[in-house]
């Protein structure tokens, strides 16, 4: 079929397809960019990992088996601190920014844009928590097992996954109040505590055992602990995985739902 002169032609599935990872990778790669040197990232993503495992290796002389688990448990906790403050953050930068609303009328579909930035947030945490702990762990000549090398790759992956999605949640909740960052305070210590990755879920309270249940990084280090061990579980990944997929489904909702009502009332520079 022949295109009018001056019109431009309709988009192909290829077209929008292309558009929109690209858009993605803009998104992640702009939010990376923004993370260089910021203090809070410096200080749960560099520095945490370092002190939990000297503390955690002073106190005890671990075996390879163990020293894995600690350092992955190590890991974990330095990711939600970062998630917490860095991804959980992006849709209150934005508000403060001002460039909110600009995220939001894009061509391509906001929520896009807030997991390519949590993303982005994500994958520079991860790696400064990553050259950490490697840093650390050699200092230290920790012995860390290995025994499902395979799998403690596949574990990663899910956790960086699985982070972004979080993050992107913890991001849409935080836009709903005014009060994002007292909730960022409120909520990174408790889980330090509650969370299952530190402190083993045994040892709390019965009546606040289902709590690491509902934080996927609590399966992840569960995961990861029996990979580089010889008793490999995948029941915890599986877990981890549908709870990632239920944090996205309520992340996408929540922030269409909050985009939708600031565009009834015109206030989505203050969203």
């Amino acid at each position: 079929m022949s295109v009018p002169a001056g019109a431009r032609a309709p988009l192909t599935r290829s077209d929008r397809l292309h558009s929109a990872v690209w858009t993605f990778f803009i998104a992640a790669r702009t939010e990376q960019r923004s993370m260089r040197g910021n203090p809070l990232l410096l200080v749960n993503a560099g520095f945490l990992p370092v002190v939990l495992l000297i503390i955690a290796v002073e106190t005890q002389q671990p075996t390879a088996d163990r020293g894995a688990e600690i350092v992955a448990s190590v890991m974990l906790t330095a990711l939600w601190g970062s998630t917490i403050w860095t991804s959980g953050g992006v849709l209150r930068r934005e508000r403060t920014y001002g460039t909110l609303a600009r995220c939001v009328c894009g061509v391509e579909s906001p929520t896009l844009i807030l997991f390519g930035k949590s993303l982005g947030a994500t994958l520079y945490g991860v790696g400064t928590i990553l050259a950490s702990t490697v840093f650390t762990v050699l200092a230290l000549r920790l012995p860390v097992g290995m025994a499902h090398p395979f799998w403690l790759v596949v574990g990663l992956v899910v956790v960086i996954v699985s982070a972004t999605t979080l993050g992107a949640l913890l991001s849409c909740l935080f836009l709903l109040t005014r009060n994002g960052l007292i909730w960022s305070g409120a909520l990174m210590y408790p889980v330090f505590v509650l969370g299952g990755l530190l402190i083993p879920q045994d040892v709390l309270p019965v009546w606040l055992r289902w709590v690491p249940q509902l934080l996927s990084l609590r399966w992840i280090n569960e995961f990861l602990s029996s990979a580089a061990g010889h008793g490999l579980s995948i029941t915890p990944l599986a877990v981890a995985v549908l709870l990632t997929v239920g944090y996205g489904v309520v992340a996408g909702r929540t922030y269409r739902w909050s985009i939708d009502k600031a565009r009834q009332r015109g206030t989505l520079d203050y969203a």
